[in-house]
């Protein structure tokens, strides 16, 4: 019998104690060590549920912030940037998805560094709904079979995922009493609730309690991005309609789409001269 395995995308925003996107190493460091710590107690509550493998992948901005020699000896780990999936390449390779460390999408009040990829996008719907990392994980997920058991970050991305997954196991770490502020539990806590959460999660996932996400095909994206240029430049990729100043949208597959959203975030919004 093949191993069970578990696929963890571990972002940082949603970590206790990370407040606002630091530009001190020493406190970057404290935060990558606590992101560090609270995917492995994420692997350790997997692991004591029943998963034989675990894969994480590292999905924070150049997706080199998991401290690897700090990392659980059990788990493999994605690191590096510029995938096509972003943050879900080898996904199809488990059987059960966590979101370690997440963040509500961007628009949302009361969270902590509200956002969805990447700042220079103000506005992404899927099929007309208002999408986050959340959704986008879980339909990417979806379609290849894979459902979604935890989710931790602060509390808004918690409310955010309860609307999309109403039944997943869920860990606030903390509450946003600002864009840049909130209250934290302590970080031996979070440790402690995440490890139990993710091994509840994983027994449940044995036991078939969990169903993937199915989004209806095709498939309708909208990205509004901050600034026209951007737009002109998506919209040389074929099959990509101009619907305002700022505004694209596509229609198609899944996986098509994912493609567009991965060349703006990882190549287009990072072009020279473009802003």
């Amino acid at each position: 019998m093949m191993s069970y395995t578990v696929f963890i995308a571990a972002d940082i925003e949603g970590v206790t104690g990370y407040v606002s996107w630091p530009d001190k190493p020493p406190e970057d460091y404290w935060l990558r060590e606590q992101m560090t710590a609270e995917v492995n107690a994420a692997i350790e509550g997997a692991l004591a549920g029943g998963a034989g493998a675990v894969i994480v992948s590292d999905i924070h901005w150049n997706k080199k912030n998991i401290i690897p020699d700090k990392l659980a000896r059990q788990a493999s780990l994605i690191r590096g940037g510029k995938r096509k999936l972003m943050w879900l390449d080898s996904v199809e390779r488990s059987n059960l998805a966590f979101l370690i460390g997440f963040h509500t999408g961007c628009g949302k009040e009361n969270a902590v560094l509200p956002h969805t990829m990447d700042t220079r996008i103000t506005s992404l719907k899927i099929n007309g709904l208002a999408a986050g990392e959340a959704l986008i994980t879980a339909v990417t997920a979806g379609c290849f079979g894979i459902p979604v058991g935890l989710a931790t970050g602060d509390s808004a991305f918690i409310n955010e995922i309860k609307t999309i997954l109403p039944d997943v196991e869920k860990v606030a770490v903390k509450e946003a009493i600002g864009n840049c502020a909130a209250i934290n539990i302590h970080p031996d806590v979070a440790l402690k609730e995440i490890r139990d959460s993710a091994k509840i999660a994983t027994q449940r996932a044995i036991n078939g309690d969990f169903q993937p996400y199915r989004c209806s095909s095709p498939v309708e994206i909208l990205i509004e991005v901050i600034w026209p240029g951007y737009a002109d430049a998506l919209c040389l990729i074929p099959g990509v309609i101009r619907k305002g100043g700022r505004e694209v949208s596509f229609t198609g597959d899944w996986f098509d789409a994912m493609g567009i959203m991965s060349l703006f975030v990882n190549w287009i919004s990072d072009m020279p001269g473009l802003f």
